[in-house]
């Protein structure tokens, strides 16, 4: 899965996860139809989630790390 990050309202970041970027795409399309034309140049694909993201296990404990 790849992972992306895009921007509504302007300056406030939001991530998501997808198979491609069309994927991606369509999700925008569908959550913001009436702001597509605003959030769509702000899509990036990224390499990995940010510092502050974490992964849990079902126990609740952070994941590390992996790559």
């Amino acid at each position: 899965m790849k992972k992306f990050r895009y921007e509504f309202p302007p300056m406030e970041p939001h991530y998501l996860e997808a198979p491609h970027a069309d994927a991606a795409v369509r999700f925008l399309r569908r959550v913001y139809p009436h702001n597509i034309a605003d959030v769509l140049p702000t899509l990036r694909e990224i390499p990995r989630w940010p510092e502050f993201w974490k992964t849990l296990d079902h126990q609740g404990l952070v994941l590390p790390r992996i790559g």
